[in-house]
């Protein structure tokens, strides 16, 4: 008995070969988050009537309700009334509540960013006669941009960390990978150290790729 470092080489391979999943799930979800996030954010940097409230409440409830609780709700709950969730493939819904969720995280990192852009600047652009949407394209986001960047990435992070729940809908991600490989070995040990250090390396390149983007624009700015 004992850690079979032989089983563990032998099984990475495998374990990395099933993270094309996580990173499919991950720049889906954070492309779609982002999207999602901006809108959002946009609406309660103005305090839009009638949407305001609505992205309030979209926002408490995919912040506050657990992912694996939405997965199920979504895939098997909503299932039992739509054809067409029923009929979906498992990686499809996952990148949907995934998107959902990521899309309520990013949407206050990137109001944040909002707010913290000098009311001065403002009111110069606003006597200059631009419009909202020139402020908020001229002066707000490109400095707004820059704040958010670091914020953003640790959303991302935390995206490529959810993505590993995917496996409960059947997606065979690293976590599905290691979850069959252990029925058939019983070396959960070996297997999920390999899970860890996979995560460890995509964290890692996602943290080298966050270094590399904040640097750019602390230059440009």
């Amino acid at each position: 008995m004992g850690f079979d470092f032989n089983y563990l080489l032998e099984v990475l391979p495998n374990l990395f070969y099933a993270a094309r999943f996580t990173l499919y799930l991950t720049l889906v979800a954070s492309f779609f988050g982002l999207i999602i996030g901006l809108i959002l954010a946009v609406i309660g940097y103005y305090e839009v009537k009638i949407l305001n409230p609505l992205a309030k409440v979209y926002l408490f409830i995919m912040r506050g309700a657990p992912l694996v609780a939405l997965l199920y709700f979504f895939y098997y709950g909503i299932a039992s009334y739509s054809t067409f969730v029923s009929e979906m493939e498992p990686l499809n819904a996952v990148s949907i509540i995934i998107s959902l969720t990521a899309g309520g995280f990013m949407a206050e990192s990137i109001r944040g960013a909002l707010l913290s852009v000098d009311e001065g600047q403002k009111d110069a652009a606003y006597s200059l006669g631009m419009t909202n949407g020139q402020l908020m394209r001229r002066v707000i986001i490109p400095q707004a941009v820059r704040i958010a960047v670091p914020s953003l990435f640790n959303n991302v992070i935390s995206i490529t960390k959810m993505t590993s729940l995917s496996f409960m809908l059947g997606v065979v991600d690293v976590m599905g990978s290691a979850r069959i490989e252990g029925s058939r070995t019983f070396s959960y040990f070996e297997i999920y150290g390999g899970v860890i250090i996979v995560y460890l390396v995509l964290i890692g390149l996602l943290m080298i790729v966050q270094r590399y983007v904040a640097k750019k624009f602390s230059e440009a700015y």
